[in-house]
């Protein structure tokens, strides 16, 4: 398999003070296994990108297997210099770059995504664009080469994009607010029951 992971778990979620949104429950799992687990079976691993509470978070994933963790010495500059970080350890033809924080991404976004060519692929739901995003090994060359005071979401507008159609809300969810973990419970609970 040619593509790669990277999720990154390195920021603060001050937000959500006093708790730690990563390792909050969401239907026996943490929001932060949702989120590997959900992109493992389409990359060969999956490089996780620290930085706050590193030890927890190394600790809480060292089972699983195919997945390395790094940890950001600059975390605190910001998620592009988490981005670079990870992307860096790329070797493959491709990488997915999810926040660790959107654990709601379907297996067929991930499939859909993967038969896309492109150099930048993005998923869509709804007109809007969300997570994860794919870069190819050239596109991931020229986004390390950004300045430290770039982000992702400029690169891609320098850059051509491809959008693949999603039935999927998830790629929108994030957990940023105690709220969003509320709303993020209620949607989990609501999908399982569709399931049934």
């Amino acid at each position: 398999m040619c593509t790669e992971g990277v999720i990154i778990a390195a920021g603060q979620s001050e937000r959500m003070t006093p708790h730690y949104k990563l390792l909050l429950p969401l239907n026996g799992q943490s929001v932060l296994r949702h989120s590997i687990f959900s992109m493992l079976p389409y990359v060969s691993r999956i490089i996780v990108v620290t930085g706050y509470r590193s030890d927890d978070i190394i600790d809480h994933i060292k089972d699983i297997e195919r997945v390395q963790t790094i940890f950001n010495l600059n975390h605190q500059q910001g998620m592009f210099s988490s981005i670079i970080t990870g992307v860096s350890q790329v070797k493959g033809k491709h990488a997915f770059i999810l926040p660790a924080d959107c654990p709601f991404i379907s297996a067929e976004v991930y499939q859909r995504m993967s038969q896309c060519e492109g150099d930048i692929v993005i998923p869509v739901f709804n007109n809007q664009m969300g997570h994860p995003i794919r870069l190819s090994k050239s596109a991931i060359l020229q986004l390390i080469l950004e300045p430290e005071d770039s982000t992702l979401k400029s690169f891609i507008k320098q850059h051509s994009y491809r959008t693949v159609e999603t039935d999927d809300p998830g790629i929108l969810m994030d957990i940023d607010t105690t709220e969003d973990y509320e709303e993020a419970i209620q949607y989990i609970m609501k999908k399982e029951r569709n399931h049934e």
